[in-house]
């Protein structure tokens, strides 16, 4: 069986490849029911409308890398994951770029991992 580390970074490995692909049934499963996600815009969202916005046909995707994924279990059913977003693409329809610090909080429940808060800051470029 895989330890924390190991599989939480898959997991954060997993929710930059569903982003990328909309798919709304893995973050219906991976994302905690009372999830708060904070934009990098400010807005706190919910899963409802976190999974509403990810299907809208005005955002799109054209690269979302994660990169530099960070583990800090907290007990076994706790942790904190903190990882680089590097993503191009169209956001309410308007042309959208950056490098975003990525926060998660997941909790393990009935044995999945779910995200439970997720803070998402834009980073400012490297010179």
């Amino acid at each position: 069986m895989p330890d924390i580390v190991t599989e939480l970074t898959e997991l954060n490995q997993a929710f930059a490849t569903a982003e990328f692909a909309a798919d709304v049934e893995f973050f219906r499963c991976y994302l905690a029911d009372g999830l708060r996600f904070r934009r990098a815009s400010g807005k706190v969202v919910d899963k409802i409308t976190f999974l509403k916005d990810l299907n809208a046909a005005e955002n799109t995707n054209e690269r979302l890398d994660a990169q530099g994924i960070e583990v800090l279990p907290y007990g076994a059913d706790l942790a904190v994951c903190s990882l680089i977003v590097d993503f191009k693409g169209t956001r309410a329809g308007k042309p959208a770029e950056g490098v975003f610090r990525n926060t998660r909080v997941f909790v393990r429940s009935e044995g999945l991992w779910k995200c439970a808060l997720w803070f998402n800051t834009k980073e400012a470029r490297s010179a």
